[in-house]
């Protein structure tokens, strides 16, 4: 399951390395982080039952890696991530095509919507299997930096998009109450 896309967004993602003409020059990319609320997501069949023959889905972030480049004509950096999300199709799960999504965000532009992209993923899950790993193989992403010294200021976030019951139900997780 691979996919090619192409966002356009306000900042940069933090990954290994930017290119420019001369290594000497090369801005520092900003740093990449998963939000921890958002790197894990538990859907539940609609009602309230919440034990595990309730789940439909569980989907977890399991990496990231990437690269950036720098066009000092263009004055714009060129992102390229690839994401790996695991899923595991839970008891209540009506058929074998399961849907989500995961967000890059950059809160320097908040609260611009361009500073935010929502990816969608459909996943079908092969027969006698309840688990797989999803690759995105390539999210493009080109964002416009307008003084590189300022570069340094800006973070990216990683994350499953949650509703509020899925991330109420994350943090419920983590700390108990």
């Amino acid at each position: 399951m691979r996919v090619f896309r192409t966002l356009l967004l306000l900042a940069v993602l933090p990954l290994a390395a930017c290119g420019a003409l001369d290594t000497k020059d090369l801005p520092p990319c900003p740093r990449v982080s998963v939000l921890a609320d958002a790197s894990k997501m538990t859907r539940f069949k609609p009602g309230e039952g919440r034990d595990l023959t309730d789940v439909e889905l569980q989907a977890e972030f399991l990496s990231y890696r990437g690269s950036c480049a720098y066009d000092p004509e263009k004055k714009v950096i060129t992102l390229t991530l690839s994401v790996g999300i695991g899923l595991a199709r839970g008891p209540a799960a009506k058929g074998r095509v399961q849907s989500l999504a995961y967000f890059i965000a950059i809160p320097a532009f908040y609260p611009d919507p361009k500073g935010r992209s929502e990816l969608p993923v459909t996943v079908e899950f092969p027969e006698k299997s309840d688990r797989v790993r999803y690759t995105d193989d390539e999210v493009e992403v080109s964002i416009p930096i307008a003084n590189l010294k300022d570069l340094g200021k800006y973070e990216v976030f990683l994350g499953l998009q949650l509703d509020r019951a899925a991330l109420d139900y994350n943090r419920r997780q983590v700390n108990p109450r």
